[in-house]
């Protein structure tokens, strides 16, 4: 459904002058993905297509404090190179799963590091053979972005105590698509893991996510405007 920017426009504004909001006591709504998943049901949105934008035109993120906004998910190639890193570069965890969590931002203190190749981008180790090597393809990572980045309405606000508050909002657009593998290349946007094993034999995967800082969104998009 393509929500219309004069409702979307209508709807948020109402949502900035609510103030403090009580999060709903109902399943899906427990984690730090709350006030992402109740902003979408304020705005009568629908986010659960992790391949296009939320309202149809925009795609809608929330985010508070300094943690690094998740642009989207994709897993790399080849396939089940994670396992490989989960058992060679993970750690103990507190229930004695083996964990890897790790955000690269161009290199990383754990020896990892980006390379930005003429037709992929290439997470590389020097514990890691190539072809042990996660990678993208340009031509991957352009298409997740301009298929749901195009066009990005970031909420921020302030979450206490079962309570949020939705404070400001930006409109980003005319997104620089074909800069994206060059700013993951240059540690603009990070390469983030973050998967371990189950208490069997298996592999429980959170997902690759792409994130980046909110103040280096002017590196992704031509045009911002605060909504006001």
């Amino acid at each position: 459904m393509v929500l219309p920017d004069d409702t979307l426009q209508t709807r948020l504004r109402a949502v900035l002058e609510a103030g403090w909001v009580d999060i709903p006591d109902e399943p899906g709504f427990g984690g730090t993905g709350a006030p992402g998943r109740l902003l979408e049901r304020l705005l009568g949105v629908n986010g659960g297509n992790f391949d296009t934008p939320d309202a149809g035109r925009w795609e809608i993120k929330y985010h508070s404090g300094s943690a690094l906004l998740t642009l989207f998910h994709l897993e790399g190639q080849p396939r089940g190179h994670l396992r490989g890193m989960v058992g060679q570069f993970g750690w103990p965890d507190k229930n004695g799963r083996t964990s890897f969590r790790h955000t690269i931002r161009g290199k990383s203190d754990l020896g990892f590091y980006v390379v930005n190749e003429p037709d992929r981008i290439l997470v590389r180790h020097d514990d890691l053979s190539e072809d042990e090597s996660p990678y993208w393809t340009h031509d991957r990572l352009i298409s997740a972005f301009a298929a749901k980045l195009r066009r990005l309405l970031l909420v921020q606000g302030a979450k206490r105590k079962g309570r949020v508050r939705y404070e400001a909002a930006t409109f980003y657009s005319e997104p620089m698509v074909t800069g994206f593998a060059n700013a993951v290349g240059q540690g603009i946007v990070a390469v983030d893991f973050d998967a371990r094993t189950t208490d069997g034999a298996g592999l429980r995967n959170h997902g690759t996510k792409f994130r980046i800082d909110i103040g280096n969104l002017s590196h992704l998009y031509r045009e911002s405007e605060s909504f006001a």
